[in-house]
């Protein structure tokens, strides 16, 4: 299938998945939720690809959502239409929750920004590593919203509770030695090529285990997780849906977004 937001290389049986979009940083377009979730689902359906990397195309992992193109597309229906929205937020988590629900493995190479959803997706991967250069932030509530597409849940089984929801409740930037230290990343790299390098390396030394093992390990450990994080994933989307409010978003956008809105 080709994708218009994601670019593939086949390494084997492993995938090399970039972000387009580089223009807005790798910014989450709705095209991205579509194809992400058609992207998964022909990943988990090819008994060839055991595993696979994402990382951006350009110098930024993701940038978030594009507010530009969200609000072009709804914009009209927050304070308005409620179930529409909660509809659009349930689709926006599918693709995200077919990976951590999924057999296959999941690994995140970030480079710059990754910021809002971007932090979202990694949350969702079941390894992530970066490059020095890399910067996480929550961006959510500084623009009057609760991170809703799975990084409150996922993130306290990964940095834990405090440092969830110190990055939460903040909105700061951390730098690549910060998420080191706070366990939201394995590794740190000198640089982008160096990191894919050990990335693909990495994922070798697992793909050389059997699959059956290797699925069933990544099963058993989310399965502690699935049913709290699934509930919560459809209460927040209830939430966001009833509660957003437009001045907050506009007043608050990321400067990368506020120059062409």
């Amino acid at each position: 299938m080709n994708f218009n937001f994601f670019e593939v290389q086949r390494l084997g049986n492993i995938e090399l998945i970039s972000f387009l979009n580089e223009k807005h940083a790798s910014a989450q377009t709705w095209e991205f939720f579509t194809e992400l979730v058609d992207l998964v689902n022909e990943i988990e359906n090819d008994n060839n690809i055991l595993i696979a990397i994402f990382t951006g195309k350009g110098n930024h992992f993701s940038a978030g959502l594009d507010f530009n193109d969200f609000l072009n597309r709804f914009g009209n229906l927050i304070g308005n239409n409620s179930e529409k929205l909660y509809e659009i937020i349930k689709t926006m988590q599918k693709g995200m929750n077919l990976m951590f629900d999924g057999n296959k493995i999941y690994i995140a190479a970030i480079n710059g920004y990754c910021i809002g959803g971007g932090l979202d997706f990694i949350s969702a991967c079941d390894f992530r590593f970066c490059s020095s250069d890399a910067v996480f932030c929550l961006k959510e509530t500084q623009l009057g919203i609760i991170a809703d597409l799975g990084s409150l849940q996922r993130l306290p089984y990964i940095i834990g509770f405090s440092n969830t929801k110190q990055l939460a409740l903040t909105s700061e930037n951390i730098d690549s030695e910060i998420a080191l230290k706070i366990g939201l990343v394995s590794e740190v790299f000198e640089n982008k090529e160096k990191m894919i390098s050990e990335v693909i390396k990495f994922s070798q030394n697992i793909a050389k285990n059997p699959k059956n093992a290797i699925f069933g390990s990544k099963k058993y450990i989310n399965n502690l997780l699935k049913s709290t994080i699934f509930t919560q994933l459809d209460d927040i989307a209830r939430f966001n849906a009833n509660n957003l409010n437009l001045k907050n978003i506009k007043n608050n956008l990321p400067n990368i977004f506020k120059k062409e809105s």
